[in-house]
């Protein structure tokens, strides 16, 4: 069953302040009336959605305001995530959006899986990704994808063994050694 309420609030999905919608009676009533973000539809209640809209657009402004300064400091924002990979760059799983939620949230970003949405990234590198702060203002944010410190030292490590092996073999082989040119 549905009921027609008027909206005292702005609502993502569902209307502005002042419309009247068509909603479950359940989602009314137990909701959106106890909240405060609408009214059945009567004489008292479109009095006071005037008075609604003038909040609702200082609460906006607001948030826009907000909305702003917090796209001002995440333009400029760099996230690094370490990851395993393959000496061609190519990583054994992917970076997905909850990592890049995950690393926000560790620079004091605390943002929402749903507001951060891109395909899994596959390779070491740099990227921009998208953060949603609202459906019509979305800010990028730079990702850079590392490879994992641990991977990193072990693979430097494999690679001196392998240069002293080498070095070691031409030694033997009565090959002369490389000399620096200190």
């Amino acid at each position: 069953m549905a009921l027609e309420i008027l909206l005292r609030r702005s609502i993502d999905g569902l209307g502005s302040v002042g419309e009247v919608v068509r909603v479950k009676n359940g989602y009314a009533r137990n909701f959106l009336i106890p909240r405060g973000y609408a009214a059945v539809v009567n004489a008292d209640a479109l009095r006071r959605v005037q008075k609604d809209k003038k909040t609702e657009a200082i609460r906006q402004a607001e948030e826009d305001r907000a909305r702003a300064e917090l796209a001002e400091v995440l333009s400029g924002l760099t996230v690094t995530i370490e990851a395993r990979a393959g000496e061609d760059g190519h990583l054994y799983g992917s970076v997905a959006p909850r990592h890049a939620v995950e690393a926000l949230k560790r620079e004091g970003f605390p943002f929402d899986l749903r507001q951060v949405r891109f395909e899994p990234i596959r390779e070491l590198g740099e990227y921009e990704i998208p953060i949603n702060l609202t459906r019509d203002h979305v800010v990028n944010v730079k990702l850079w994808v590392v490879l994992d410190a641990r991977e990193a030292a072990a693979a430097a490590a494999e690679a001196a063994e392998r240069a002293a092996e080498e070095a070691k073999q031409g030694a033997l082989e009565g090959e002369p050694e490389p000399t620096s040119l200190e």
